[in-house]
This record gives C-alpha cells, structure tokens and sequence, in this order.
C-alpha cells in the first residue's frame, strides 16, 4: 500500500529554518493513494519519469507543500527513468520531493531509500546502482570489506559518489550499523536548472 506521508517534519522544518523560511507546511495522509503523475505502474514495478525536471503537481506537491514523500512498508520496486538515458532499478521504500529551496514551487531536489538490508544485501545494491549510473563499480568492494570490519557502533558511510545526468546532479551513498547488522543505499539528486 503506498502511502503519502510527510515522515521528516523535524527534518524538514530544520531544513527550511536554514534555507531562511519562516513557515513550512506539513500534511500527513494516511489513506492509500493514487501515485502522482509523475509515476506509473507497469507490471508492479513503480516507475518514475524523471528525464526532465517534474512540476510540483507532477510530484504531488499541493500548494501549501514543500515536500511530499512516499514510503511503503515493506519495500516495493522501483524504476527511475533518469535524463540522458539512464534508469536505475532498485527496491525502495521511500522516496521523497523537495521544493524548499525552490523559486518557482517546483521541486528542486529528490531522495531515494533502499530498506534496511544485511551487509551483503547492501554492499551488492550498492554496486548495482553504481553501475546503473555508470559510477565506479569498484567502490562497493572497499564499503563492504570495511563495513565487514567494523564493530559497535562504528557506522560505516561511503562518500557521495555522483554523475550529471542533464539538468541532474544524482549520487549515491552507502551505509551500515554493524550494532544493527543492517544497512542502505540512499540516491540523492538535485535539479541545478542549467
């Protein structure tokens, strides 16, 4: 069931107060929905048409929003279909719009979350998506061999590593909790207008 939720508000109300806004709107809907325009899906897979820039209605974002996110519980399909030709499949459970920093009200940035998965899990979505986005592959061998070495609570992060995809400026980070025995991949982009 996918759900339209805004899940971050602490994040997201520090995150206006920085970019110098004084009020930001948070909705929450619990109800199951429709996927905004901007998504389709084609044989369980959600596929997101990101090849240009979206609008804010394209993305689900109302006129008193300035971030819309979809999760789901557990993890579902996903494709993102990316400028110059790429696609990245990858199972997500969130996905998240921004236009805080935005002039026109449409969104400027994007954020995509894998499930918490095992290490292994983790090191061979982490490899899949860089080479997806024609990133150097060769990465998710050092994450894994030093996730694999660390103990407690030292929590292993990969640096953003990242293309430009037309207007896109997309990357990809990898982390892991060995106390928890989980990590993610997160994809990151932001529209830079040029």
């Amino acid at each position: 069931m996918l759900r339209r939720t805004v899940l971050a508000a602490t994040i997201a109300v520090g995150a206006a107060a920085a970019a110098g806004c004084d009020a930001i709107t948070v909705r929450r809907d619990d109800e199951a929905r429709e996927l905004p325009d901007a998504a389709v899906n084609v044989d369980g897979t959600e596929v997101w048409d990101l090849r240009r820039r979206p609008t804010a209605g394209e993305v689900g974002l109302g006129a008193d929003g300035e971030t819309a996110v979809y999760e789901t519980r557990p993890a579902r399909p996903a494709m993102l279909r990316l400028p110059a030709g790429t696609d990245v499949r990858a199972p997500v459970r969130y996905i998240a719009f921004s236009a805080i920093t935005s002039e026109d009200g449409g969104p400027d940035s994007l954020v995509v979350k894998t499930a918490t998965m095992s290490l292994d899990e983790t090191a061979g979505r982490y490899r899949a998506v860089l080479e997806q986005l024609g990133l150097p592959a060769a990465a998710a061998a050092g994450f894994h061999e030093a996730a694999r070495a660390a103990r407690g609570t030292q929590d292993v992060e990969t640096d953003r590593l990242s293309a430009r995809l037309g207007d896109l400026d997309i990357g990809v980070v990898a982390d892991y909790s060995p106390r928890a025995e989980t990590g993610t991949v997160r994809i990151g982009g932001r529209w830079t207008g040029e």
